[in-house]
C-alpha cells in the first residue's frame, strides 16, 4: 500500500512537469524544453501507461517548439532584442 502511494505521488509530479515543460517553449530556450519535454512524455508513456496524455504531451512538445522559434524570430525582427 506504502508502494502504491509513492508511485502515485510519482505519477501526478511527472505529469504536472511534464504539462509545464511542454508550454515552457514560448517562454524560455525553445530548443532546450522542447525536447526535455518531449521526453518527459516518454516517461509517462514507459512508466506510468499514459498513452493518451503521454501523446499529447509528445505532440506538444514538438508543436509548442516550433511555434517557440517562431516566436522568437518574430521578436527578434520587429523589437531588435
Amino acid at each position: 500500500m506504502e508502494e502504491e502511494s509513492k508511485e502515485r505521488d510519482g505519477k501526478v509530479l511527472l505529469l504536472t512537469l511534464s504539462w509545464i515543460a511542454a508550454f515552457m517553449p514560448y517562454l524560455f530556450s525553445p530548443i532546450a524544453f522542447g525536447p526535455f519535454a518531449f521526453f518527459l512524455g516518454l516517461l509517462v508513456r514507459k512508466g506510468y501507461k499514459l498513452e493518451k496524455q503521454s501523446n499529447i504531451i509528445m505532440v506538444l512538445a514538438v508543436v509548442n517548439t516550433i511555434g517557440g522559434m517562431i516566436f522568437t524570430h518574430w521578436v527578434i525582427q520587429n523589437f531588435g532584442v
